[in-house]
């Protein structure tokens, strides 16, 4: 079977997801439907091996017109696979599997200025039902008891300063990496030019770089909050992975059908909104907070940030 040769490993409100979909336009680049490949991040499926992950990720997303490798477990050569988790890269022990995996995989980390991550993680935290707290300023001051009492992987989705204090978690990549495998791509970059950026990691991973993949739709915008937060809170805890309801269902349901019924659920408990502006004194307090690991990443990148 055929290694993941590129993967976007970061960070999450990011762009992540519409860069996975502008790159997987490309004829030679084969891609998960789901919006994560959890493979790596959770125990439960990351000690099923490769072959598992393999047949759940990938066997499906070949074209039809290789129907030998799709049951076959193999990928034509001229292909090269990809996936996407936008919380790995916070954790040394997974980027450790994914090393052993493929240690010359192409990695993307997509950095957003970080007090605008923080704040829109916030409001997609709450649009998901893992956030229950009211306030951006409530949840920033529950994090550290929360990580520090429970642990980053069960509040990963709300650890807010942690998942954008981007220095050591980028350099720790690079170190593991090397710098030529690790491309770390600015979100205001994929905003003003994202078919260039494209191009460019197209080049990096040996498919034809001229082409052009169409840019016009994002994807996984934060414009929304559920109509019930009750619904989306009990929802979000049904579809668990340590739920065992959702499990059994699970073996019963194929996943493509599972996760076209949960996109359809949560569309339906959605309705438009606009987050309002974060309060100015929790911008200048964060932004202060964040200065000193800016400027190092800055040095360590060798290039301006934010």
């Amino acid at each position: 079977m055929k290694p993941i040769q590129l993967m976007i490993i970061g960070v999450q409100k990011a762009g992540t997801s519409s860069l996975l979909r502008y790159l997987a336009q490309h004829p030679h680049i084969a891609t998960h439907a789901q919006p994560e490949m959890t493979f790596f991040l959770q125990d439960r499926e990351y000690t099923r091996g490769y072959e598992w992950a393999y047949d759940k990720y990938f066997a499906c997303a070949l074209p039809e017109q290789f129907p030998h490798e799709r049951s076959a477990r193999a990928c034509p050569s001229q292909f090269r696979l990809m996936a996407k988790n936008v919380m790995v890269m916070h954790s040394p022990e997974i980027m450790q599997r994914i090393y052993e995996h493929n240690p010359e995989i192409h990695l993307v980390i997509l950095l957003r200025e970080p007090v605008a991550r923080a704040y829109s993680a916030y409001w997609w935290a709450r649009r998901r039902g893992w956030e229950t707290l009211k306030t951006f300023e409530e949840a920033l001051a529950a994090e550290e008891t929360r990580v520090t009492q429970e642990g980053w992987f069960k509040w990963r989705q709300c650890a807010y300063r942690y998942n954008s204090t981007y220095y050591p978690h980028v350099k720790n990549v690079l170190e593991q990496f090397g710098r030529e495998r690790v491309h770390v791509v600015l979100t205001e970059a994929l905003k003003d030019d994202a078919q260039a950026v494209c191009q460019g990691l197209f080049q990096y991973i040996g498919v034809n770089a001229d082409f052009a993949p169409s840019i016009g739709e994002r994807h996984n915008t934060g414009a929304t909050m559920p109509r019930s937060e009750k619904f989306g809170f009990l929802f979000t805890q049904f579809m668990a992975s340590h739920n065992p309801l959702r499990r059994a269902i699970r073996k019963l349901v194929p996943d493509a059908t599972a996760y076209k019924l949960r996109k359809a659920v949560m569309k339906w408990n959605e309705k438009s909104w606009t987050p309002p502006p974060i309060a100015s004194q929790t911008q200048a307090e964060l932004a202060a907070y964040f200065e000193p690991f800016n400027q190092q990443l800055a040095t360590l990148l060798e290039r301006e940030l934010w």
